[in-house]
């Protein structure tokens, strides 16, 4: 792993470890915004207004990774906060995915080959022209400028989405259906070009179905591993259900009054056992299951929440263990003895 400080506000920085991805988890949702408030405007790759220099200072922000100092302009950003957020990197504009991958098809051989064809025939027809016109004046010449390929895609081309045979406009389609273009495009521009890429996931529940989460984030993982080129960052209100293993422990930040970062899963497992109130007796699984179903009540104050008491008392270690002051107060209900066999049967 190596450090990555990010700066919030003007000469305060988060600093945490960076390996390929981190979970930004935890009650604190004002830590969240500043996050992802501080991540956009870098990524504009552009000098700050007086106004958004009160916020980050004159020095801009400044955004360190393995001790240098990070320049928007040698790397790039992208956001996936809605359903759009997708959808617009598949359209054909100057500077989304999907431009930039059929801009890098002009030099390719068939289609250099097949442009020289186009462009031949272009002077045939210029030559029809021509002596059509030659029938009427002597005076009036015409020409036929020759197609150039970015040019034929901006005229002529037209995205679209075919699904049992029926076609629909890109725009008509949420992000789950186009996940699949947008994880080649990735991994499509980031071996193309070998620069840095982020990206970063903010409440992925809003716009993507679970299913689609858990096959996003083992595609970038995938990818992050592959290249060493992406890292990403997910941000949610609660913890995703994902399946998480004890490599994502110390690449969980919470985010309560203070922050911090987990560390190892086995310094982990330890503080845990040293502050529980009786013998530990999860597992592994148990314990990275049971953590993750908590961990979104770091920081917040909450009453009558419905939640596994063996899952609170972890709670309530972990938030000793953080100096973590918010309240959490559960409500049991006891199952009647009928309510029980009910449930045995099922």
């Amino acid at each position: 792993m190596a450090e990555f400080r990010i700066e919030y506000e003007n000469g305060k920085f988060i600093t945490l470890d960076l390996q390929d991805y981190l979970f930004f988890y935890g009650g604190q949702n004002a830590w969240k915004r500043k996050i992802i408030r501080t991540l956009k405007r870098f990524s504009y790759a552009k000098s700050l207004s007086e106004l958004e220099e009160t916020v980050y200072g004159e020095n801009g922000i400044e955004i360190y990774y393995d001790g240098k100092l990070l320049n928007a302009k040698n790397m790039t950003v992208y956001f996936l906060e809605d359903n759009t957020s997708v959808f617009s990197q598949l359209a054909f504009l100057k500077d989304t995915l999907m431009y930039e991958e059929l801009e890098s098809l002009q030099n390719n051989f068939e289609v250099g080959k097949q442009m020289e064809l186009i462009n031949e025939d272009i002077l045939h027809l210029e030559t029809i022209i021509s002596k059509r016109v030659g029938c009427y004046s002597n005076n009036i010449a015409c020409t036929l400028s020759p197609l150039n390929f970015i040019d034929l895609l901006k005229r002529h081309l037209i995205l679209k989405y075919i699904d049992d045979n029926m076609d629909y406009p890109l725009s008509m389609m949420n992000s789950s259906e186009l996940l699949d273009e947008f994880i080649y495009l990735i991994k499509a521009k980031i071996k193309r070009e070998e620069r840095m890429t982020w990206i970063v996931l903010a409440n992925p529940e809003r716009f993507l179905e679970r299913k689609d989460i858990s096959y996003l984030f083992g595609q970038l993982h995938d990818i992050a591993t592959e290249t060493k080129q992406l890292k990403f960052f997910i941000l949610n209100n609660s913890s995703l259900v994902l399946d998480y293993t004890t490599e994502d422990i110390d690449k969980t930040v919470l985010l309560f009054d203070d922050y911090q970062q987990l560390p190892s899963f086995e310094i982990f497992r330890e503080s845990i056992e040293r502050n529980y109130p009786d013998k530990f007796s999860l597992d592994e699984c148990q314990l990275v299951s049971s953590f993750y179903r908590v961990c979104n009540f770091i920081g917040e104050s909450r009453h009558d929440i419905y939640i596994n008491p063996k899952d609170m008392v972890l709670l309530r270690v972990m938030k000793e263990l953080l100096m973590d002051e918010s309240r959490i107060e559960t409500s049991f209900q006891p199952l009647t003895q009928l309510e029980k066999q009910f449930l045995k049967d099922w």
